[in-house]
């Protein structure tokens, strides 16, 4: 050991956090379910003196400092301006980054969480809830992330989230095709218009409605309707090729196929586990020549996980 490292003042722990998938169509910036395929860190306090550091493994290690910043971002909003003991925190990743997986959000949720731990004082949901949705600037990825399940969300500027969850539909599962096509959330935002006819409007409240009632009531049958979206998936087809034929994929396992949060991964949601449904959404890539992974998920009914390490 270097003779600036120190031994841990007390044991290491670890928390990890689920991707997650939002908007599934009409729900922009509001609803979202979470993906068991995560993001874990096991964090040392160092003694006084000791030199921080990060690693990272996992299946997805970060190619630039924006996941240990959005990490840091999180652990210093919520334990605010005191000074920080010196941390060992190593990260492993298997959520995709910058693929429509809420990879930054389960970021801000492990930072978040992990700096509650520092602080010494317990933190209630709506705490937490309210300082993902505040580092995020919306609630559909973050709060998924931190409670699990499906949940419908709400927030004005400057206001607290309001929302509720629901448990995941026991037998649905999630085919994830993850393109390799680079699609930051920012240039996926500026694609969209900045007003909407009434009609596209109406449509799209409707379709919110019920996708939040289907889901409530267990009414997996009512998907196929509830996510189709006239808001953002129009826009943001032309550079997601083949995506208004994924979404027009019909099967008797399938209950809908959206854009995953603002792309370019598309999320089948199925009764049971169907390969078959991702090699279809594949097929559609490789014939525009994108190579893409498919995956095979649960939905997470468990958000943030606390252990020791």
């Amino acid at each position: 050991m270097s003779s600036r490292r120190r031994a841990p003042v007390h044991e290491p722990f670890r928390f990890s956090v689920p991707a997650s998938s939002a908007n599934l169509g009409p729900g922009f910036d509001s609803i979202g379910l979470a993906l068991e395929l995560r993001i874990s860190a096991r964090v040392a306090v160092l003694g006084a003196g000791a030199t921080p550091r990060w690693t990272f493994d996992g299946e997805y290690p970060p190619t630039h400092d924006g996941l240990r910043d959005e990490i840091a971002r999180g652990i210093a909003r919520i334990a605010g301006a005191r000074m920080l003991p010196p941390l060992d925190i190593a990260v492993t990743n298997d959520i995709p980054l910058g693929k429509g997986l809420g990879g930054s959000a389960a970021a801000a949720v492990l930072g978040v969480a992990i700096g509650a731990h520092l602080r010494g004082r317990a933190a209630e949901e709506e705490e937490l809830a309210q300082t993902i949705a505040e580092i995020e600037g919306h609630p559909d990825n973050g709060i998924p992330a931190l409670l699990g399940g499906v949940v419908v969300a709400a927030q004005a500027p400057g206001e607290a989230p309001t929302y509720i969850r629901f448990a995941p539909p026991p037998e649905m599962r999630a085919m994830v095709v993850t393109p390799q096509i680079e699609m930051p959330t920012v240039q996926a935002r500026a694609l969209l218009p900045t007003s909407y006819s009434r009609r596209d409007a109406v449509y799209n409240i409707g379709r919110a409605a019920l996708l939040g009632a289907a889901f409530a009531s267990g009414r997996c049958d009512l998907l196929r309707a509830a996510m189709r979206d006239r808001i953002h998936q129009p826009y943001r087809a032309s550079f997601v090729p083949g995506l208004e034929e994924m979404i027009a994929l019909e099967g008797p396992d399938i209950y809908g196929i959206a854009l995953s949060g603002a792309g370019p991964s598309v999320i089948a949601l199925v009764r049971r586990s169907d390969p078959a449904v991702g090699r279809a959404i594949a097929a559609i890539f490789a014939r525009s020549g994108v190579a893409a992974r498919t995956f095979d998920l649960a939905l997470a009914a468990d958000g943030l996980l606390a252990s020791q390490a």
